[in-house]
């Protein structure tokens, strides 16, 4: 279960490098790069040659609130709604001509309204990330970059919380039209060492349309005109958790997995700030407890359910 949220971050470091290299042309330079700030949004120049799309940027800063809507247990008894709060954002953009380094913020909020007899927790629980991004802008065709970073997931202050993980890749602009990326993911993560190789692409076949593939997300977003963006998306997840003892169970790890398919639409509400609103079907459900030891202690599937989702984007 923890498999597609280590890729899911993986891809989540992709989209950092895509987000800064959507930034605006700076005036050129005698040395040929865009004229940096010290601190600010780095101007790569690395896919420049896509500078002919009506798409918008992709979000530097976003945070939403998700409310998923009760859904069965298979082989337990009652069931589980739940809400999510998050926020993404860049806390540190630092720039040197064709280097960068950018820390981020991710942070979680889940609540999860479940039956007496699973061993979800009643508190929330909370999860932080601080991925450390450094970017090489080598060319307008090739870019690489890796990340490390330290994670915080749990419902107490236990040092048990703490995981780490770093990733590294690698991304090439192929034509106009397509950027293809590849990379590589580590973690150390509950006590178990993980790695995983990715890739993903991103598709322009017309100014106004995008089809992308970033590890477990994926989707097809089509621009109405400069104020619109409407997208067709998927994205599985299976975040996980430690929780301290309480009345619901011992020390545990708790994964909550599924898949969401859904519709987005997003409106440019004054200048780089947007609005958005999305839903649809959160299926292939699995609620999934495992104790210290990493031995199941409790799983069960759970039936579709719908969910919906408002959140604010910046996009530089």
């Amino acid at each position: 279960m923890k498999t597609a949220i280590q890729i899911a971050i993986l891809s989540t470091g992709l989209v950092a490098l895509l987000s800064a290299g959507e930034a605006p042309s700076a005036p050129a330079s005698d040395s040929g790069f865009g004229e940096q700030k010290w601190i600010g949004p780095p101007y790569l120049r690395f896919g420049r040659d896509t500078s002919d799309t009506e798409l918008p940027s992709y979000p530097a800063v976003t945070t939403s609130y998700t409310h998923c809507f009760a859904s069965d247990f298979e082989s337990l008894p009652g069931d589980v709604s739940s809400d999510e709060f998050r926020l993404w954002a860049p806390v540190l953009p630092l720039n040197r001509e064709n280097m960068h380094l950018i820390a981020y913020l991710g942070y979680a909020a889940n609540q999860f309204d479940a039956d007496e007899t699973t061993m979800l927790p009643d508190d929330t629980l909370h999860s932080v990330r601080l991925p450390v991004t450094f970017i090489h802008d080598i060319s307008e065709k090739w870019l690489w970059g890796a990340m490390v970073m330290p994670t915080y997931a749990g419902n107490s202050g236990s040092s048990d919380n703490f995981t780490t993980s770093a990733g590294l890749g690698v991304g090439y602009s192929h034509s106009p039209t397509l950027r293809v990326f590849a990379g590589a993911y580590y973690a150390h993560d509950f006590g178990d060492d993980f790695f995983m190789p990715g890739a993903a692409f991103i598709w322009r076949p017309a100014p106004r349309w995008e089809a992308y593939l970033l590890g477990p997300m994926g989707g097809v977003s089509y621009s109405v005109n400069e104020r619109w963006l409407l997208s067709l998306y998927g994205q599985y997840s299976s975040p996980t958790w430690f929780v301290k003892s309480d009345d619901n169970g011992p020390d545990r790890h708790v994964s909550m997995s599924s898949l969401r398919i859904g519709v987005k639409a997003q409106y440019q509400l004054h200048g780089m700030l947007w609005g958005f609103i999305a839903g649809g079907c959160s299926m292939a459900r699995e609620l999934d407890v495992r104790d210290t030891d990493n031995d199941t202690i409790q799983n069960s599937d759970m039936d579709p359910s719908a969910y919906v989702q408002v959140g604010l984007n910046i996009r530089f």
